[in-house]
């Protein structure tokens, strides 16, 4: 059984949805610190200009909120603002038809709530995606371990033999804790995919959504199952 985990973030970049499709169960981390500058609350896409972050809005009262415990500031009309930057730098992209409605989608998901949002806008492109992998919050497992013995228990609530880590892992991760349960730490092979995308030169890693305009659902899921 492979495991895992990470914080739900906004519209992430194809390699999120990779380490998903390659899993059995995986974890949103949502009961963890907010990161300042991570990518729970902004992502980018790309414009003539270069990258663009979009940015949700968010009611912040300290920087130790778990991301669970943040709500977004709907009353500052984000979800219009982010749809037309979308629509604007996307119309000319060849599966603008196909994505630009998955994307309304995305931004009319009713919730205010930060990891709930997130992760629904997830889910709703892995079911696109035709990716199957059963998701799961982290706060329903009640775990209050920090770092790698919050990953190892994780794993073991879940009766997990593997977990798979993103390929940055290695910079944090205690692998010994992970060999002291008898749980194979196994590192992403990710490779990002480089494709023609509108405005000029290639910027990589860019959200999903770049890669969904310029390639289609199709190529998308035909990739992930590399």
């Amino acid at each position: 059984m492979i495991i895992s985990i990470h914080q739900p973030n906004y519209i992430p970049w194809i390699g999120y949805f990779y380490k998903i499709a390659k899993s059995d169960i995986f974890v949103f981390l949502d009961d963890v610190q907010y990161e300042k500058n991570g990518f729970t609350d902004r992502n980018r896409i790309k414009t003539p200009q270069g990258e663009l972050y979009l940015k949700i809005p968010i009611n912040l009262e300290s920087h130790l909120q778990k991301i669970n415990q943040i709500d977004i500031r709907e009353h500052l009309g984000w979800r219009e603002k982010h749809l037309k930057s979308i629509d604007m730098n996307y119309r000319k992209s060849k599966y603008y038809r196909e994505i630009f409605p998955l994307m309304e989608e995305c931004l009319s998901i009713a919730s205010s709530n930060l990891a709930d949002y997130n992760s629904q806008v997830v889910i709703k492109i892995l079911n696109v995606l035709d990716i199957g992998t059963k998701c799961i919050y982290s706060h329903e497992l009640g775990i209050a371990t920090a770092g790698t013995e919050r990953l190892v228990e994780i794993v073991r609530r879940l009766d997990g033999s593997t977990y798979l880590s993103g390929s940055g892992g290695s910079k944090y991760q205690d692998e010994e804790i992970f060999k002291a349960h008898s749980i194979q730490l196994s590192y992403s092979r990710f490779i990002p995919p480089k494709y023609t995308q509108c405005w000029g030169d290639f910027i990589p890693n860019l959200s999903i959504a770049d890669y969904l305009f310029n390639n289609g659902i199709s190529d998308c899921s035909k990739y992930l199952e590399l």
